[in-house]
């Protein structure tokens, strides 16, 4: 949507000055106005909705739109978040280039993601992902997949997550994709079905060719779970494909005897 404002365009206003923006704090009502820079993410980064628990703000909105009310409670991204992932990256600022400060403020907050994410805070790093587009920073590849990643525990929310981010938005790659089959893998039982459907969705809308990223995961799941019979289906589509085997696949079937006899008679030592 269109949004009007008297401030300069993103494009216009150095990173480091936004940033020392976002940290200045919020002022005024319950919801923050928004920045042009907004224009330059996805309306939502999630069809789910989170829940700001204040009552003067509707748990339906979305992620962009997200009541700041409660800023010190569940720490909102903007501002301090994302001030807090990028602080010391203000101190650098005035002797980097823009890019470079842009690059670092992405780092930063990706490693917040990956932290949060451990932690099981979904939410919180999902907000950490939004807040970026405060300060006019897109998110990249890398930023995005730490989310997916921070999400799996919710498969229904990583899948969101993903289709929001990598359907116009940006590029995936392989490793977005291995993220997802581990978390369908991860469920009990593994969704195989949407297993097959992620790898159909990677050659077909993306036209990526599966390698030994995305078939170790699959290979991960079967050792895991015991089902030696769909790992040598697994092995059987890597010869078939002429994918070859590296030393992560080696290391993922060593538990399994088997697996790792049938892998060295079908693809050979490696």
């Amino acid at each position: 949507r269109s949004i009007k404002s008297n401030q300069p365009t993103s494009s216009m206003v150095p990173v480091a000055a936004r940033l020392r923006a976002g940290r200045a704090g919020v002022t005024g009502g319950c919801r923050p106005s928004a920045s042009p820079a907004a224009q330059h993410v996805p309306p939502a980064f999630v069809s789910a909705r989170v829940n700001s628990g204040c009552g003067a703000c509707s748990s339906s909105r979305p992620l962009s739109d997200l009541s700041i009310c409660r800023l010190g409670r569940v720490g909102w991204a903007q501002p301090r978040m994302v001030s807090v992932c990028v602080a010391a990256t203000l101190e650098e600022a005035p002797q980097e280039s823009d890019e470079e400060t842009t690059q670092k403020v992405l780092a930063q907050c990706t490693r917040r993601i990956k932290d949060l994410g451990a932690r099981g805070r979904m939410k919180d790093a999902i907000q950490t992902l939004a807040g970026l587009s405060r300060l006019g920073v897109q998110p990249d590849t890398v930023a995005a997949t730490a989310l997916v990643k921070a999400c799996c525990k919710d498969m229904e929310m990583a899948q969101s997550v993903f289709d929001e981010l990598f359907t116009d938005f940006l590029q995936p790659d392989e490793v977005v994709f291995a993220v997802l089959l581990r978390g369908y893998g991860a469920k009990s039982p593994p969704d195989w079905v949407r297993m097959d459907t992620v790898l159909s969705t990677m050659r077909l809308k993306f036209s990526l060719s599966p390698t030994a990223t995305s078939y170790n995961a699959l290979l991960d799941v079967c050792c895991k779970t015991n089902d030696l019979e769909r790992g040598e289906d697994v092995i059987d589509r890597m010869h078939r494909d002429r994918v070859e085997a590296d030393e992560y696949t080696e290391e993922t079937v060593a538990s399994r005897k088997s697996l790792r006899s049938y892998l060295k008679k079908r693809l050979g030592p490696f």
